[in-house]
This record gives structure tokens, sequence and C-alpha cells, in this order.
């Protein structure tokens, strides 16, 4: 019994939050926006520690 509440009480939880979530949320760049600057962190090579271009 009590895990059927349980349960219900995730079911519900799931379709209430769904039911809130944001619809103008969107992912990655966006058509025609620059992506801005790639600096990663050098792990190894002659520019370890330091953050370079990789272009």
């Amino acid at each position: 019994m009590r895990s059927r509440l349980l349960l219900g009480a995730a079911a519900l939880a799931l379709f209430v939050g769904a039911g809130f979530a944001d619809s103008a949320l969107k992912s990655g760049p966006q058509v025609g926006k620059s992506p801005g600057a790639f600096n990663p962190l050098h792990a190894t090579g002659p520019d370890e520690g330091q953050k370079r271009c990789l272009v």
C-alpha cells in the first residue's frame, strides 16, 4: 500500500512539473546567433596551463 502511494505521488509530481515547464526553453545557439569564443584550458603540450584558441 505504501509503495502504491509513493508511486502515485511521484507520477503526480511528474505531471504537475511538466505543466509548469517553460515552453520558451531553447537548447544550443539559435539560428543567426554567434556561438562566441571557445578558449579551453590546455592540460598538456607547449601551452599547458594556458587558455588558448585552438584555431
